[in-house]
């Protein structure tokens, strides 16, 4: 049936339609899948797919997991463009439809990365977002920077310089920027103070091991405790800590 793959005057196919309905079937939606695959892959007039409009619309997460689970089937080598589709909901001012495609990302297709920093650039760029769309993207950029550093410190004054953030500055790409920069150099810190806590660690094991202190019976965990970190290192990471200054 020549219906099943033909695109209208959009170029939609049936299943973009079906996807942009705010009425979900899911044995349609099985229906299509199963007898024209090609319908997963296929672009309209804007070069997006089916996928794009569950994402925009807040299609059910059956629906969303059906289509995703449809193009790992058919499709496998065939990554999705996260990135594009990223622009196109945050120039449209979708916030929950990024937040939808960040959630389906993460639980479906976790190995195909998105450049979440590039696209706020771009976003930042575009000059077609609202403050909130954009403080929304970098947000999501940081996330998994934020909780591998796990300092509770570091996490509240980037959720501050975020709130902070305006589009409307003409500066919104240099916030952009700077927040990338700063979140760069709190990871560099972190790196370099686990490099100094171990070196002052072993500076004092050494220290008890010489002849002068003899062999010493306390255990390593004193010497942790007791090699000065507590006092050095809030000295030195509030001195090289960035600033977080949002006003550019």
């Amino acid at each position: 049936n020549i219906t099943g793959t033909q695109q209208d005057c959009l170029g939609m196919t049936p299943l973009h339609i079906l996807a942009c309905s705010t009425e979900h079937d899911m044995d349609i939606h099985r229906s299509l899948i199963e007898k024209y695959p090609n319908n997963l892959i296929t672009e309209d007039k804007w070069g997006d797919l089916p996928i794009l409009y569950a994402f925009w619309g807040n299609a059910p997460q059956e629906v969303v997991h059906l289509l995703i689970e449809g193009h790992k089937a058919y499709f496998p080598d065939h990554a999705l463009d996260w990135g594009s589709m990223v622009i196109t909901l945050g120039e449209a001012n979708e916030p929950d439809g990024i937040r939808n495609l960040f959630k389906a990302q993460q639980n479906h297709l976790p190995d195909q990365n998105i450049n979440w920093e590039e696209c706020a650039v771009e976003l930042a760029r575009s000059e077609r977002a609202s403050t909130t769309t954009f403080q929304l993207l970098l947000t999501l950029s940081v996330a998994n920077r934020l909780e591998a550093l796990g300092v509770g410190k570091w996490h509240t004054q980037v959720e501050n310089f975020i709130n902070e953030c305006s589009y409307y500055d003409n500066a919104a790409e240099k916030q952009a920027r700077l927040l990338y920069s700063n979140l760069t150099s709190c990871e560099q810190l972190k790196e370099a103070t686990w490099l100094l806590e171990l070196a002052l660690w072993k500076a004092n094991i050494d220290a008890y091991r010489s002849p002068i202190h003899g062999q010493s019976g306390e255990g390593r965990s004193h010497f942790r405790i007791n090699c000065g970190v507590q006092q050095i290192l809030p000295i030195v990471v509030s001195f090289l800590s960035p600033k977080w200054e949002s006003n550019l």
